[in-house]
């Protein structure tokens, strides 16, 4: 949470940042996409920063959650199963019925211990993309997917977010664009209402996306992450750089056009910083070029609207 000001028409005004702010854990402190050695201390710097409100963290040993289970009471915290999928391979979308079934098997035991530690959403993304004949039973496997999922988060008050990714470039996942995606949360919603999708600035580079696409399907959107794509050469890579680093696309122009159509599709959720420090960072000094970003997007922001 923060508050800003802007002077516009040569008057001062103050205004609250109207969504809760929240950070990916395990990207700003990316050794935790491996392991969850240390988890809890690292996180626990993060809980100590009153910026922020909510914690997407990925499944963590009790040992290590105990560090930070207390703050449950002040924060919100969520389940984030993408590591599960794009580090360790579980494919939520395969063709192969045993493994998608022990894929779902895993995925609800998390969502039970996340329930009983007192976090709100679950999120995750899809498998690898997939082409020709086999591609529709993929995304048939992806739907009978979310729907088991979310009826085992709907007993908990959960929500589920499926996060959309590129198909091309570098992650190379089953759903990309915006309009896709919306396709299958419809139909997994015929069942349940508790599914939404997940954008990503970050992604919307590799996407050939621009904020401007929530518009049309602003009932759909159910979380926000803000970061950067890396462009090198003339490749476009899924990195998350910092904001302002040497081939990072997004600065507070993109982010301050996010915010303007969050507040024109009245989105109520909350955004997220998804940010990787590069080799010659430490974690910190990301966390604050991004903070910084965000706050002159929010002033860019408010000049634009009064």
């Amino acid at each position: 949470m923060f508050y800003t000001h802007a002077v516009i028409r040569g008057i001062e005004v103050v205004a609250k940042f109207p969504w809760k702010i929240g950070i990916v854990t395990f990207m700003i402190f990316p050794e935790l996409l491996k392991s969850d050695v240390g988890a809890g201390d690292k996180i626990k710097t993060l809980l100590e920063d009153p910026f922020f409100e909510v914690f997407e963290v990925a499944p963590m040993r009790d040992e290590e959650w105990s560090k930070i289970a207390h703050a449950v009471k002040e924060k919100e915290f969520a389940l984030a199963l993408q590591p599960e999928i794009l580090v360790r391979g579980r494919n939520p979308s395969s063709v192969n019925e045993e493994e998608r079934k022990a894929v779902v098997a895993s995925f609800i035991e998390e969502i039970k211990r996340a329930s009983v530690r007192g976090m709100r959403a679950v999120a995750l993304c899809t498998g690898p993309n997939v082409a020709g004949p086999e591609r529709e039973k993929a995304i048939e496997a992806l739907i009978k997917t979310l729907g088991e999922l979310a009826e085992e988060a709907g007993k908990y008050g959960m929500n589920v977010y499926l996060e959309t990714f590129d198909q091309i470039w570098d992650k190379k996942r089953l759903l990309g664009p915006l309009s896709e995606a919306v396709k299958v949360i419809e139909k997994v919603r015929e069942t349940h209402k508790n599914v939404y999708i997940l954008w990503d600035l970050s992604h919307a580079p590799l996407l050939n996306e621009d904020p401007e696409v929530l518009k049309s399907y602003p009932d759909y959107i159910g979380h926000i992450h803000i970061g950067c794509a890396k462009k090198v050469g003339d490749k476009l890579y899924d990195w998350h750089p910092g904001f302002h680093r040497p081939g990072a696309l997004n600065t507070e122009k993109e982010v301050a056009k996010l915010l303007e159509v969050l507040h024109d599709i009245k989105y109520r959720g909350a955004v997220s910083f998804e940010i990787k420090p590069e080799q010659d960072q430490e974690p910190l000094e990301v966390l604050h070029a991004a903070k910084s970003v965000l706050i002159r997007a929010y002033q860019l922001f408010l000049e634009s609207k009064l």
